[in-house]
């Protein structure tokens, strides 16, 4: 059992392949947070215009269901397979090896409570108002 998200058109532009990996990892972030569950494995499929399709994935030594954690790691896959400026025909973004979520604080996590309820309410106003309503800034 797995999650993943895709999106399909040539894109070449690095700054609009970096936001559409975070809005598919915001939606597999959101999609784990609604069912209780969270992945160890981040998974990235590139697919260039001639359909060479590749995968890449990461294990974590944790589940997470956090999607700014999920970007990055897709992020950093996609820099390990891709060259600045070469056209994207496809990007998909997916976790696995799911399971409940488990939460452990440490002392540089003090925030840690207050980000998973800010999670849940953009979660919440999503679900109501859209996709649309609100999303974070670009880094």
């Amino acid at each position: 059992m797995s999650q993943e998200r895709t999106f399909a058109r040539d894109i070449a532009d690095d700054r609009a392949l970096a936001r559409t990996i975070r809005r598919l990892a915001s939606d597999v972030a959101r999609y784990l947070r609604k069912d209780n569950l969270a992945g160890s494995t981040v998974r990235l499929k590139i697919r260039w215009p001639d359909f060479t399709t590749h995968t890449r994935q990461i294990t974590l030594t944790h589940r997470t269901d956090d999607e700014e954690e999920i970007a990055g790691l897709a992020l950093d896959l996609m820099k390990a397979v891709r060259r600045p400026g070469q056209a994207v025909r496809l990007l998909g973004v997916g976790v696995s090896g799911l399971g409940y979520p488990v939460r452990q604080l440490n002392l540089w996590e003090a925030d840690s409570e207050r980000s998973r309820r800010l999670l849940h309410a953009v979660d919440e106003l999503r679900e109501r108002y859209g996709d649309h309503i609100i999303w974070r800034g670009e880094p």
